[in-house]
């Protein structure tokens, strides 16, 4: 995984001061930083509650890329939400079990 902190920083930043509009922060920013604020949503100040993967990404298919990149990546992300008390979305949840039951997503047991 490959985060530079500081382009995500920026990127904030700048759509703070209305220079880059939601669709370009999402442009801008790779999936690993996408990745890297979902697990560190305190950056987003938001409520735990109020938080909305799908909607922060403002497209499903960004964090349907994830699953496909990386199977294990999506499930320490959402190991890391159930520890601080968020629930994964249904509509996430639901297209992970669907991603099983297709055999689109293998998943194996290491023992």
């Amino acid at each position: 995984m490959k985060i530079d902190v500081e382009h995500i920083l920026d990127c904030l930043d700048r759509y703070g001061k209305g220079e880059l509009t939601k669709e370009q922060v999402n442009e801008d920013l790779t999936i690993d930083e996408k990745v890297f604020l979902i697990m560190n949503q305190d950056f987003l100040e938001t409520n735990e509650e109020d938080f909305d993967v799908l909607e922060w990404l403002d497209e499903e298919a960004s964090f349907f890329m994830v699953v496909e990149v990386n199977e294990n990546l999506c499930r320490q992300a959402e190991s890391v939400l159930e520890e601080i008390g968020v629930e994964m979305p249904d509509a996430i949840e639901s297209f992970l079990k669907q991603l099983v039951e297709t055999k689109q997503l293998p998943v194996t047991v290491n023992d």
